[in-house]
């Protein structure tokens, strides 16, 4: 006859084991996903005029604009992955097209489409495995258990490649919604396939700079929101700009480097 002490103590490691089981399949896939297309510069500091046309769209999000985001990277990283508070980011460049601000000079940047992923944590080792390919470390074991919160997540990650760097940046942010469509304006609720994400941040460090970027999921929505909101600024502003994402802005101050030297 099985003791009742022992019946609990069955009971106690059925409930374990269903609880890794459920942590498990829930953190398998992503919270949230999207694949969007994305045109980014960098810049000292952007013209007036231009922020202030940004500054007159409406707000996309009720949410802080102030936040610090720690980007993980290592010189043959090729996912841009970061933490952001209590959960995983990882994005992925999967294709680009030219894009031709000034077309009588020949000045060519690129609009890009890049996969987006948030993962809450803890995090299988499937995923872990994944990262550490991408950051160009083979030797992760997909045997070890759940990685249970970003320390653990960083612990693992450095315990494997001295190589491994965290950066911290420090953003003031602020997004706004641009219709393309002048007949949506005041339907933003209704129309936001229409709309079109117009991202302005600052950055305190590790450089003292500026950021935008436009963003929609049909690239076409996002080169003609560009034109929009570039066709009055003068061609001297947006020669002062860098062209570069996110993945290749973390790599130069990777590497002890700034964009604007």
């Amino acid at each position: 006859m099985v003791s009742s002490r022992h019946t609990l103590l069955e009971a106690r490691l059925i409930t374990r084991h269903c609880k890794k089981y459920i942590l498990k399949t829930m953190n398998e896939n992503p919270i949230f996903s999207e694949k969007l297309w994305e045109w980014r510069s960098f810049s000292k500091s952007f013209h007036k005029s231009l922020v202030n046309t940004i500054q007159e769209l409406p707000v996309k999000f009720d949410r802080p604009t102030k936040m610090t985001d720690n980007y993980v990277w290592t010189p043959d990283c090729n996912l841009n992955i970061k933490l952001r508070e209590q959960d995983l980011k990882i994005k992925e460049l999967i294709s680009f097209k030219p894009c031709y601000l000034d077309k009588t000079s020949g000045d060519t940047n690129y609009v890009e489409q890049w996969t987006a992923e948030v993962y809450s944590f803890p995090i299988p080792m499937r995923l872990m495995k994944r990262i550490g390919m991408e950051l160009g470390i083979s030797n992760i074991s997909k045997s070890l258990p759940l990685v249970e919160d970003k320390d653990h997540f960083i612990e693992l990650l450095q315990s494997q490649s001295n190589s491994v760097r965290v950066l911290s940046i420090f953003k003031q942010r602020e997004q706004r919604l641009l219709p393309i469509d002048e007949s949506i304006k005041g339907n933003y609720k209704k129309e936001l396939g229409g709309l079109v994400t117009v991202e302005i941040s600052h950055l305190a460090s590790p450089e003292n700079i500026s950021t935008l970027s436009i963003e929609h999921s049909n690239i076409d929505k996002v080169i003609t929101a560009i034109s929009k909101m570039m066709r009055n600024v003068d061609k001297k502003i947006y020669r002062g700009m860098v062209f570069m994402n996110y993945l290749q802005a973390v790599k130069v101050w990777g590497l002890g480097k700034k964009i604007f030297d």
